[in-house]
């Protein structure tokens, strides 16, 4: 039938790409659009339903669901309302044409191909469908790039999802480490650039900015005429050429610094700088980070810190990923505590020794939450003194308690460097892993658990590479420590019963409701770190773990990426939720009345955890007799 196109004008100004076009290019579509209905158990056929019509060049789902599978039955992607298919790269391959069946009786547009094309000249939105379409038939096939989000994945526009090729500068300056610090300079004024790549034959060895010079030269009255080489940064961070704007962003936030070259197959094709992350109009992170850094005291931080809840609505809002969207919340709380580290140093005196602020748990594997809890220790070389020991108590009380006033709240079980017993030399360190290890109880196993899950915030990094290297070693070798391991990480089973129905909690405040962190990310999280302990990896970010166990054949394949797509996507529903939450005024939970989820979601939530079920049932025969 003809579409209304009042209706269905009014439909796709509020789902994206359409959201994107102009009142124009809306009334245009609208007007070649033709409304279809399929029953469930049916299969679409994607040519016009509309007599004499030219083809379909897009289907957009109005109500209900679909379900597309290649053509040995593997599901490729489900589809609800607001969703679409571009029928001209699901039948691109003749030989291995994708099939779309209906799962709940289905209205759905059919965009004529003609004004589909006259769209895609128009409009990048539209013209990029394409290339996302591509990328979920290529997500099929479990191509290594999965994994890593690559550019095809985003929606174009969103600086989160633009592709650092697509942001950098193409113009790069280049310098010989022989070039005079004058001479240099000179180049840079001459480009009006704020920063020059050094190269040795070929070979990126160096860069030089603006801040150098005033920090390297001119502060420290070194010579104009020495060699660039003795002023500039040495074998600099870069970043790939098909990395997205976020992971430089990541980057720069990370280690403060402000110009990332970009690299293909290791020669330098470009450089991104902060200012072409604020120019993609994505500002927000890095200017919470620049106020962070800028605060003089407690309270005026915590003031920053209750902006992250509405920076996350924003992101999630934006469909950005959920394990991207664990990264900022993470970089940003790192960036908070090292701000606090600071202001502790300023309040209490320099630090007497060396030491090492150690987060623990999900701030240790970059997948923080709203409301996540405080997990972190101490760590010291080995010869403190009692005096210093004193020191850093009053240290960490003050670290901890400011946290908690940036919407950190304290560990229930006192997993923090304030308390005494977690804060130790290495040595120390060591004893307490040996113990866990060598001696496991399975009470000991459940609380100590978490600190298998390791990462230096700030200090000597040094101290937690070789405490992490110990530990590796140790626990490598001891089945009936893994076993023990094991039979911990099977209490937190998937909220399932029988016939998959939903198990809903019990009691407590969230009666008949879904715990999508104790028995939904956080399986994943433990049989992720028991394989990857068992194999003495040395990731520690979930996702990063699963993508190792595979690579050294620990896992199967199929499994890891399973285990991926189920990971993203129990963590989306959780993080989307947690927005909702925040937005209405509540308290961030982990926590989902499942009512709320319409039933395709539903569905595939319980995929999800079926997933989760499958891997500890494979992990438990893997280590549960204790043997590897």
């Amino acid at each position: 039938m003809v579409s209304e196109a009042g209706d269905v004008q009014s439909f796709l100004s509020e789902h994206p790409p359409f959201n994107h076009l102009s009142d124009n290019q809306l009334e245009y579509a609208s007007a070649n659009i033709y409304v279809a209905f399929s029953k469930s158990g049916s299969e679409l056929k994607l040519e016009s339903t509309a007599p004499e019509s030219p083809p379909v060049g897009m289907v957009i789902v109005r109500s209900g669901s679909l379900e597309v599978r290649d053509d040995e039955g593997v599901l490729i992607d489900r589809l609800s309302s607001g969703d679409y298919l571009v029928p001209s790269v699901l039948n691109s391959n003749a030989d291995k044409v994708p099939r779309v069946h209906v799962l709940e009786d289905c209205l759905y547009y059919e965009l004529a191909d003609s004004a589909f094309q006259s769209l895609s000249a128009s409009s990048k939105e539209i013209a990029a469908l394409s290339e996302t379409d591509k990328s979920r038939l290529a997500h099929s096939e479990y191509t290594d790039d999965d994994w890593s989000y690559k550019a095809e994945d985003a929606r174009e526009g969103i600086c989160l999802g633009q592709c650092v090729k697509d942001t950098m500068s193409k113009v790069i300056i280049f310098a010989s480490p022989e070039t005079t610090i004058r001479e240099a300079a000179q180049l840079m004024k001459q480009h009006h650039i704020s920063s020059l790549l050094i190269k040795d034959d070929q070979r990126l060895v160096g860069i030089v900015t603006d801040r150098d010079f005033r920090i390297r030269v001119l502060a420290e009255g070194v010579a104009d005429s020495d060699a660039i080489a003795t002023v500039m940064t040495p074998d600099p961070m870069c970043i790939e050429l098909d990395s997205l704007v976020q992971e430089a962003q990541l980057k720069m936030m990370a280690e403060g610094i402000r110009h990332l070259p970009v690299v293909d197959d290791q020669r330098p094709v470009g450089m991104i700088s902060q200012t072409d992350v604020l120019r993609a109009n994505n500002i927000e992170p890095i200017s919470l980070i620049h106020s962070i850094k800028r605060v003089k005291d407690v309270t005026a931080l915590s003031k920053v810190a209750a902006e992250i809840p509405d920076l996350v609505v924003k992101l999630v809002a934006r469909d950005t990923r959920a394990i991207e969207v664990g990264k900022i919340i993470t970089t940003l709380s790192d960036a908070i505590t090292k701000r606090l580290l600071t202001l502790a140093a300023e309040q209490f005196g320099s630090p007497p020794c060396d030491y090492t602020w150690l987060a623990f748990g999900s701030q240790a594997r970059q997948e923080l939450a709203l409301g996540s809890d405080q997990d972190n220790g101490l760590l010291f070389p080995d010869g403190i003194r009692d005096e210093d020991r004193v020191y850093f108590r009053d240290f960490a009380i003050f670290v901890n308690n400011g946290l908690a006033l940036c919407g950190m709240p304290h560990c229930p079980g006192g997993i923090m460097a304030k308390t005494d017993k977690w804060r130790m030399t290495l040595q120390e360190w060591k004893n307490c892993f040996t113990h866990w290890i060598e001696e496991p109880a399975p009470k000991a196993v459940m609380h100590s658990s978490i600190f298998f899950d390791m990462r230096p915030v700030s200090g000597n990094t040094e101290l937690v590479e070789e405490l992490q290297e110990y530990v590796l070693r140790k626990a490598k070798t001891n089945t009936i420590f893994m076993a023990m391991m094991c039979d911990n990480a099977l209490l937190h089973s998937p909220p399932l019963g029988f016939f998959k129905t939903f198990v809903l909690e019990t009691d407590g405040d969230h009666n008949h409701e879904l715990g999508l962190k104790k028995r939904g990310t956080i399986p994943i999280v433990d049989i992720a770190r028991n394989y990857a302990l068992s194999a003495g990896l040395s990731q520690v970010n979930t996702i990063d773990r699963l993508h190792a166990i595979q690579q050294v054949s620990s896992m199967s394949r199929e499994m890891a990426y399973s285990l991926i797509d189920a990971h993203e996507f129990i963590a989306a529903i959780r993080l989307e939720a947690q927005g909702k939450q925040h937005s209405a005024g509540l308290k961030a939970s982990n926590y989902l009345d499942p009512k709320e989820l319409s039933p395709l979601v539903r569905h595939q939530l319980k995929d999800a955890f079926n997933v989760v079920r499958e891997a500890q049932t494979a992990m438990k025969a893997r280590f549960g007799g204790g043997v590897i």
